[in-house]
């Protein structure tokens, strides 16, 4: 049996050489079974699957088999052969299933025969999971049309289409279908309706930039439809248009858009938790008290459609545009009755605190209550200034009268709010301010959990003061706040826990 040598060190000094067998310094990755070899390579994009070939004459034909196929832009040099580099590859695949296929490159008209190819390939070798991800250098290429094949594909289980047009056969079903995306897409009539119904057992269902010049129809009867997801980018939404969801069975639904248009929500009892991501880059106050009074209304209407929810998200910019609610504590016209909890993404300015009262006071049951501070602000300060001093009913008002209990009396903090976490905590007046609010009010408070950096820390107030005398990483205003929050009046059975841990997370999404 063939030796090699080798060095070996010890006592620290003595180095000596000893004999090791050659079969223990082989390779041992090429020594793994077929089908595990396949699943390694299963996570890299065909390109470099393809290049294991390289390896050795053990790895030369394996990628062929593979049951993953991943094709991004960088696939190839050029657009022209990124298709071509599809088409041989698919002509030299010799798996007889593929799980997932995924392209991703510039489209034109003149490859609709080639994609057809590659989606009957996929549906003959019973894809779960088929990724069109088109995009268009010249804007009058017409989208790609699916195939009428693929409306009956019983193995297909996730469908991502980008600027892919829908032609619906007269019957079909996606009968395993649980997930469908569609990004740019237009759906023209009844025809995202008529999809919807095609998938008896479609569970997610995405629309990204879908209907941006006309109105968008969202009706879903499948009872099986759990979350819905519409994603709206700015300045690309045909002004006057709506969104209309009917959905009398789904449970989860999310909406995020930079410039939102009219949404109109009808028979959604059955929501038990939503998410409203609006107009994340520009401020509500940076607009027109015009602008204002129209961005209310349409967060007003999208309310009353939830106003049956459970949990509820809302971002900056939601809570913002209820500044322009007359009188801070004056009750939505539909209050959230049956919320329980309740999770908001701002940096606790002084233009937030008012819509933040707002949803206190009309939240009676709310019980969980979650703070995901902003990392960066984005108010324009100058311009809350002048909105506040030009509202009459709040160019007097302080935080400390926005928080008076005995002029506003907030129901769910004396009686049903039992936990409190703050998220990316920075020990800033304005967030140590609103917590001694909490804790002095809130009477039947359990827990507050504030999450700080140190993600190995997990202790009660004092533990944590003790901790950042000790590191010395906190500066004196930070550990003078901390002390600040320990000596605020609360109820005896409220403890307040630090912990470097993600103890919480808003369900749903």
């Amino acid at each position: 049996m063939a030796e090699v040598a080798s060095l070996e060190v010890t006592g620290g000094d003595f180095v000596r050489p000893s004999k090791i067998n050659s079969s223990e310094s082989c390779d041992r990755i090429s020594q793994l079974h077929d089908s595990l070899l396949l699943h390694i390579i299963s996570f890299l994009s065909a390109d470099d699957a393809i290049s294991t070939s390289l390896l050795s004459r053990r790895w030369k034909n394996l990628w062929k088999w593979m049951d993953s196929l991943d094709f991004p832009f960088q696939c190839a040099k050029s657009k022209r052969s990124l298709k071509q580099f599809i088409e041989r590859a698919l002509t030299l695949h010799e798996g007889l299933k593929i799980k997932r296929f995924c392209a991703r490159f510039h489209y034109n008209s003149n490859y609709v025969s080639h994609v057809d190819s590659w989606v009957h390939y996929m549906i003959a070798r019973n894809v779960e999971k088929l990724v069109l991800d088109f995009f268009f250098l010249d804007n009058g290429v017409q989208p790609y049309v699916l195939p009428p094949s693929i409306y009956n594909c019983g193995s297909l289980r996730e469908l991502e289409v980008n600027l892919c047009g829908f032609r619906l056969p007269t019957i079909f079903c996606l009968g395993s279908l649980e997930k469908l995306v569609v990004s740019n897409g237009v759906f023209v009539g009844n025809t995202l309706r008529d999809l919807i119904s095609g998938c008896p057992v479609l569970e997610d269902l995405v629309l990204v930039n879908c209907n941006q010049a006309c109105d968008l129809d969202v009706v879903v009867l499948n009872r099986r439809l759990k979350r819905l997801k519409i994603v709206e980018y700015p300045d690309e939404v045909e002004e006057g248009t709506v969104v209309k969801i009917y959905a009398p069975y789904l449970l989860h639904l999310e909406l995020q858009s930079g410039d939102p248009r009219p949404y109109i929500i009808l028979n959604a009892g059955s929501i038990y938790s939503a998410s409203l991501d609006m107009r994340r880059i520009v401020t509500c106050l940076s607009l027109d008290t015009y602008n204002q009074k129209n961005y209310f209304q349409i967060l007003e209407d999208i309310m009353i459609g939830l106003h049956e929810v459970k949990s509820l998200r809302l971002s900056s910019w939601c809570v913002q545009a209820l500044l322009e609610h007359e009188g801070m504590h004056r009750c939505l016209p539909t209050p959230f009755q049956y919320l329980k909890h309740l999770k908001l993404v701002v940096k606790l300015a002084k233009d937030e605190l008012p819509g933040i009262a707002c949803l206190l006071w009309n939240s009676p049951e709310l019980e969980h209550l979650t703070i995901q501070l902003c990392k960066q602000t984005h108010i324009d300060k100058e311009k809350v200034e002048s909105v506040m001093n030009a509202n009459g009913s709040l160019s007097n008002w302080s935080e400390e009268s926005l928080w008076d209990c005995h002029r506003a009396p907030f129901h769910s903090l004396k009686y049903s709010l039992k936990s409190v976490v703050i998220e990316n905590f920075n020990g800033e007046e304005n967030e140590i301010g609103f917590l001694a609010f909490l804790l002095k009010n809130s009477l039947v408070l359990k827990n507050m959990v504030i999450l700080v950096q140190p993600k190995s820390f997990t202790g009660s107030d004092d533990a944590y003061l003790e901790y950042c005398r000790k590191v010395r990483r906190a500066s004196k205003m930070y550990i003078e706040n901390i002390r600040k929050l320990m000596v605020s009046p609360r109820s005896p059975h409220t403890e307040i826990l630090f912990s470097g841990s993600q103890s919480t997370s808003f369900s749903s999404f």
